[in-house]
């Protein structure tokens, strides 16, 4: 993920850096000031390619509400293009967390939508559909998801470009954090899906790396079965801690069952547990005290916002709350898709996919869940540095 120089160092060195952009982009010259704001005219049409029933749905209903608020603040000014400013036309379709459904709606998202570029993918297993389509038609592809593969091998992903954590950053950050408090071994309860595989292949080394070792791995089975015999496997192994690696509502689903099972140690989540349905779902009682590696964006809006980037998103999560009530930290991943997308076609001064992948690469950008360091050798994910713990108590995440 590194070359001659890191994806984070990018930023420090100011190289494109577009700081906070969902604010900067739509920035209106104050009354007075002498310029003069040119008329909202054209489109950048965006797809949408997302899992809003059935698997997946928890999470893509989170990054549909994420788009239309992202929208908004965009669109109140609009997006900076040459002499002119473009409204966002988002083109939302619904993936039923259907593999073959979502390879056919990206197709008819690129045929009939006219799009620069589309958004979606929550879980691995749709991603991987919608990879094969972008690459084959060359339009940008901005993945939700963590899973490490959506941008590897990197000369057969050209067009895919992934927003949440890489899953190897994520097990760094828990490995630590496991070692900081004296755990030697673990567990690791993962998934049987494709977002659960990224975990299992990235724990082991990451908490080797750290000077400990996964014990074992339990497989959690597939949707719909009950996690009780997992749950007791994982109690057999009579773990000191416990990582759990499943995207919501999963992840809490499986707490709960260890809990059922009667382990009563420490918890610790990847950040696909980060949804709102974790702490106030069914199963929310039994994640008190549970860990997750999440970015700071979990903890809700800050309440000392000095920089762009922070008003930003303290902009984005009062507009998000005011209209649904809750906010999920898994939300703005989209949100961040659509500025990135806006940024690169203030860049190129062009839709063209082609000409927008080019530019999405052309430097960072500070979005609302973190910084994005797209180059020629890394398409993803999230930056590590954005990535800290927090506790679930009472309901609510705490800063650890």
């Amino acid at each position: 993920m590194t070359g001659v120089y890191s994806r984070r160092g990018a930023l420090t060195t100011g190289l494109g850096l577009a700081a906070g952009g969902l604010l900067t982009a739509c920035t209106k010259p104050s009354r007075g000031s002498g310029q003069q704001v040119p008329a909202i005219s054209g489109e950048i049409i965006v797809g949408a390619n997302l899992e809003l029933t059935g698997v997946g749905s928890t999470l893509g209903k989170l990054q549909e509400q994420a788009l239309q608020v992202g929208a908004q603040i965009l669109n109140t000014a609009g997006v900076p293009f040459g002499t002119r400013r473009l409204k966002i036309h988002l083109e939302i379709a619904d993936n039923g967390g259907n593999p073959d459904s979502a390879a056919t709606l990206s197709h008819e998202l690129i045929d009939q939508g006219k799009v620069s570029a589309i958004v979606g993918g929550t879980t691995v297993e749709t991603a991987m559909a919608m990879v094969t389509v972008a690459e084959q038609r060359k339009v940008p592809l901005l993945c939700l998801n963590s899973g490490d593969e959506m941008t590897l091998p990197l000369p057969q992903r050209k067009f895919i470009y992934k927003l949440g954590p890489n899953a190897t950053d994520v097990a760094a950050v828990l490995s630590r954090e496991l070692r900081r408090r004296n755990f030697a071994t673990a567990v690791l309860l993962a998934s049987p899906d494709g977002h659960g595989e990224s975990g299992v292949r990235a724990m082991p080394r990451s908490f080797v790396s750290a000077g400990g070792t996964i014990s074992h791995t339990v497989r959690l089975p597939g949707s719909g079965r009950p996690f009780t015999d997992a749950a007791k496997q994982v109690v057999q192994a009579r773990p000191k801690a416990v990582v759990v690696w499943a995207l919501a509502p999963t992840s809490a689903a499986a707490v709960a069952a260890l809990r059922a099972a009667g382990y009563t140690g420490p918890v610790f989540l990847d950040s696909g547990a980060g949804a709102d349905e974790t702490l106030r779902g069914p199963n929310g009682n039994a994640m008190d005290g549970a860990i997750i590696a999440h970015s700071a964006v979990l903890g809700g809006a800050p309440l000392m916002a000095t920089t762009t980037s922070g008003l930003a998103a303290r902009d984005f999560i009062y507009r998000y709350i005011q209209q649904y009530g809750i906010f999920g930290g898994f939300a703005p991943y989209s949100a961040d898709a659509l500025n990135l997308i806006a940024v690169a076609a203030r860049r190129a001064k062009s839709l063209d996919p082609l000409r927008l992948r080019g530019r999405l690469e052309a430097g960072a950008v500070e979005g609302i869940t973190g910084a994005y360091a797209f180059q020629p050798i890394s398409h993803g994910g999230l930056e590590p540095d954005a990535l800290v713990l927090f506790a679930a108590h009472q309901g609510a995440w705490v800063r650890v």
